[in-house]
């Protein structure tokens, strides 16, 4: 049923109906209610040097789905990949093709960047995800083990006892 959905990069007049689908997705994962604000949706997924893309599905003039994502280049195998940080369908359009739809446009984005994966994270418990993604082909990744290092005080002596005296860098270009 996706022969009416049409694909949109994301503006600034959708914040609405992207927080509502990020609403949605946090829900569904056990998580808060996401505190995003216009201006960060803004600089991170709109603006043009944003450093995250966001296309969206339409329906008949409404948001029915999302995806995000960035491109990443690794040093080490000089290999492009996608990064996908989120995929959000509507209540509403569950289970009409939607979702995979819009993994097929990142997908063919990712192919006209040179990109050899795509990789994503998936909760624990979202069993719908994880069988929605193998029906896609995807297939959970052995040769890596994601990690994660909040950033919070708490944690900052220890980085500065382990990882030597914290210097402050250097703007890098506009940042």
């Amino acid at each position: 049923m996706t022969s009416r959905l049409s694909f949109s990069w994301a503006e600034v007049s959708d914040f609405e109906a992207v927080l509502d689908l990020a609403t949605q997705l946090a829900s569904s994962i056990e998580e808060k209610v996401p505190p995003l604000t216009a201006a960060q949706f803004e600089r991170y997924y709109v603006n043009p040097d944003a450093p995250m893309y966001l296309l969206l599905a339409v329906r008949d003039g409404g948001v029915v789905g999302m995806i995000s994502w960035t491109l990443m280049h690794e040093l080490y195998s000089a290999d492009t990949r996608v990064y996908i940080s989120d995929v959000s369908v509507d209540r509403s359009a569950r289970g009409q093709g939607v979702g995979a739809a819009l993994m097929a446009q990142v997908s063919a984005w990712a192919r006209s960047h040179n990109a050899s994966k795509m990789g994503w994270e998936v909760w624990h418990r979202n069993f719908r995800a994880k069988t929605f993604y193998e029906k896609l082909g995807a297939s959970i990744n052995g040769e890596s083990i994601p990690y994660v290092l909040e950033l919070k005080e708490e944690s900052q002596p220890r980085l500065a006892r382990e990882g030597g005296v914290i210097a402050k860098m250097e703007p890098r270009h506009g940042d």
